[in-house]
């Protein structure tokens, strides 16, 4: 890929405000050529950060439709640009590098020389650009996370105030398609030769037109809403993290993670305050009546924010605890309960709002 056109890829890559920007280096170069032809860049390089039809995206390149509708379609089989019909018509939206096409290249559970080399690739250019993201997070403490924990639905406590958008039940019973695909993070790790863990694979999902799109491509494959309750209570039963887009209307997408091969909970783990960077807007509390010290909080808790006292009694660290409800759904005497914040933010109504503040809180950060 001529350099130019790499430029002009990336320009366009950072107006979509995702949480992994597209920095200019030969890592994401290797990447790009990996995942486009020379002629997908050039569409690329120029599609809107909105969804749009062929043909208006014909009359915008000044290309004949008939020419851009086949590069289109072989991207969305690809997985570089979502597609989703509206009024008969289809639309075609550039997928982000991370939310988006990372994701969607390793759900599929395939395991070719191609996913291989996309494996090795995406795990050469994310080590280099997420740590600038998790600095720029951390340093801008008022900035909007991408993504937000959802807790176990069961833990939050019986009288308080109930947010509809902390109830994943809601989104499952109201969604008009639900598929389901390998867990991206462990496919990825098992392509790399690294350690698996005892975590279920197939249990991220899609809904709406995400698991249209994901279904109609060979990605994932559509279940019922009874498959996807039975999914998530085997993910609690592991402990797993519930995180989904930073949104209240509707959910994209819900991934049920392990600190393990998550990078997002690798990160956590390893800033001083993740609360910051992603939460529930709960808090774990202990009754130290009730505990047991049999310190199942402390082995499940997947970004280390419980610990036992010198009277063998749980303690959680506030600035640690991202509210995931992990503990307390699986404390043997119902020690932990979650209390929500004082402070909690409401998530982003939109996906489209959920970028403006993300671009915002990003540009606020650079300023500062």
């Amino acid at each position: 890929m001529e350099k130019a056109l790499f430029t002009e890829l990336c320009t366009n890559y950072n107006r979509l405000g995702a949480m992994i920007p597209a920095i200019p280096c030969p890592e994401l170069a290797e990447l790009f050529d990996e995942l486009f032809t020379e002629e997908e860049a050039e569409i690329a390089a120029k599609i809107p950060p909105v969804a749009i039809s062929a043909p208006d995206l014909a009359v915008k390149l000044s290309r004949p439709v008939a020419e851009i509708t086949p590069l289109l379609e072989s991207m969305a089989d690809k997985a570089t640009v979502l597609t989703r019909e509206k009024d008969g018509v289809v639309l075609y939206r550039l997928l982000a590098i991370m939310p988006g096409m990372f994701e969607f290249q390793f759900m599929r559970g395939t395991d070719t020389a191609h996913d291989r080399r996309l494996a090795r690739m995406f795990k050469a250019y994310l080590d280099l650009a997420e740590p600038m993201v998790t600095k720029t997070l951390t340093a801008a403490k008022d900035a909007t996370p991408p993504t937000r924990i959802i807790p176990v639905e069961k833990t939050i406590q019986a009288g308080q105030t109930v947010y509809t958008f902390d109830q994943l039940s809601r989104y499952i019973d109201s969604a008009d398609a639900i598929a389901v695909g390998h867990c991206f993070c462990r496919h990825q790790a098992q392509l790399l030769g690294e350690e698996s863990c005892e975590a279920p694979r197939e249990c991220c999902m899609n809904f709406g037109p995400g698991a249209r799109y994901t279904a109609e491509r060979g990605i994932t494959r559509m279940i019922t809403k009874e498959e996807a309750h039975a999914i998530l209570t085997e993910c609690e039963e592991h402990g797993l993290v519930h995180l989904s887009s930073n949104t209240s209307e509707f959910l994209e997408f819900l991934c049920n993670c392990c600190s393990c091969h998550c990078d997002l909970l690798h990160k956590l783990k390893e800033t001083d305050k993740p609360v910051w960077i992603a939460s529930s807007g709960y808090v774990a509390t202990v009754n130290a009546e009730l505990c047991e010290s049999c310190e199942t909080c402390v082995e499940k808790c997947q970004v280390e924010a419980v610990s036992m006292n010198n009277a063998e009694i749980a303690v959680v660290d506030n600035n640690r605890c991202i509210g995931c409800g992990a503990c307390a759904n699986l404390c043997p005497t119902e020690a932990i309960s979650m209390a929500l914040h004082p402070q909690a933010p409401s998530p982003p109504a939109t996906a489209r709002d959920l970028r403006k503040a993300i671009l915002k809180g990003i540009q606020k950060a650079s300023v500062g």
